[in-house]
């Protein structure tokens, strides 16, 4: 008596390397109907449509073959249990006398059975099929239906992604819950828990941990910020390019790009570089810069920071930096020739746009003109 339940999906006409030579290209027109009458085949199409977007050093169908064999294989295991534990129950239930004729001479004839080996294909390109290039004759995705295990594994490596590229941006804004982001032009007084103020300059963000600001006063700063620093316990600034701590003191922080700069006021500052390798102790009117993760020379304090009273200072600055302020100042873009490593020393109004531009390109002897939202520089 034939078992159809012990036909093997896997293996029609007793080929057990007939989706190995599929991914190959090398099925001829009666094995590959073979193939599309199978009861599985939807969910080998969407397997091998999940594999497309998986990057493999060498496209080969044995690589591709690796990676769905156990999928299938489990999916084989499960449907020969199923089939054997039905066929059973059934001899149990209605022996037949030539069934019990055909057990008597399997038994009799029964020898080892020797493992077959799978033989692998010869290595081959497998150029996978793209919207442009695939053959609806060859692969009906309309009929096929999605398996959920491979959804399952699509959404935890876009999650992975996505958290990585989260939290990659993020570093030292990760501990925060309290958040306070200032627009191009706006200035912002920000209140911490301890009575401690934090002024924002334009287009930087503040922020901090409410909720554990009793176990250690930190905040996380992307831009720049003038602190008055209320004494107590330590009191952390952190950014991407080093951090800043204190105890109870006055002073600005700067902190764009690869460009870490403190300017201490009054009190006592500590700057430390992004590794923790170097630090420097500051003390009222000294500044010091960490430029690409290395500390600079300590050095007297070469100006007041007046940015949050209307003017933009700079001494001996790139001007890079200088029209990079402009633009935070006015939400504007300046387009610029190659300015190479000139630098300026000077400052600019922040309330009126063409007259911050004159002050600072009448003393570079730059051409300039304002022409709606865009500054070009000649």
């Amino acid at each position: 008596m034939e078992n159809n339940l012990h036909n093997d999906e896997l293996q029609p006409n007793g080929d057990d390397t007939l989706l190995a030579r599929w991914l190959a290209g090398d099925l001829s027109p009666e094995d590959l109907e073979a193939l599309r009458n199978l009861e599985g085949y939807p969910e080998y199409v969407e397997m091998l449509a999940a594999l497309e977007g998986l990057e493999m050093d060498e496209h080969s169908p044995t690589l591709a073959w690796q990676k769905m064999q156990p999928e299938l294989e489990k999916e084989k295991a499960a449907k020969e249990l199923k089939g054997t534990t039905l066929q059973s129950e059934q001899n149990e239930a209605t022996p037949t006398e030539e069934q019990s004729e055909v057990a008597e001479i399997s038994t009799e004839n029964e020898q080892p059975e020797v493992p077959k080996i799978a033989q692998q294909p010869d290595p081959k390109i497998v150029h996978l099929p793209t919207p442009e290039t695939s053959n609806p004759t060859l692969v009906n995705r309309q009929s096929s239906t999605v398996n959920p295990k491979w959804l399952a594994i699509a959404a935890a490596l876009l999650i992975g992604v996505v958290g990585i590229w989260w939290f990659s941006g993020r570093d030292n804004f990760s501990f925060t819950d309290t958040a306070y982001v200032t627009k191009a032009g706006e200035n912002k007084e920000v209140k911490l828990p301890d009575g401690s103020v934090a002024t924002l300059n334009a287009m930087s963000k503040l922020g901090f941990a409410e909720a554990d600001w009793q176990d250690g006063r930190k905040v996380a700063l992307n831009g720049e910020a003038y602190f008055k620093a209320k004494k107590g316990k330590t009191f952390t600034i952190q950014t991407e390019q080093g951090s800043v701590q204190v105890v109870g003191t006055i002073f600005n922080v700067y902190a764009r790009g690869e460009e870490l700069e403190v300017k201490c006021a009054e009190g006592r500052v500590q700057v430390i570089n992004p590794e923790a390798t170097e630090r420097v102790l500051l003390k009222a009117g000294e500044q010091v810069t960490v430029l690409r993760g290395k500390m600079q020379q300590r050095q007297g304090l070469s100006f007041y920071p007046n940015w949050f009273k209307g003017e933009s200072t700079f001494r001996s600055a790139p001007l890079e930096r200088v029209f990079g302020e402009i633009e935070r100042q006015y939400g504007v873009k300046v387009l610029a020739d190659s300015l190479g490593d000139r630098t300026f020393s000077g400052k600019f109004v922040n309330n009126d746009l063409k007259k911050a531009v004159k002050m600072v390109c009448d003393p570079m002897k730059l051409n300039c003109e304002v022409r709606g939202d865009t500054v070009i520089i000649h």
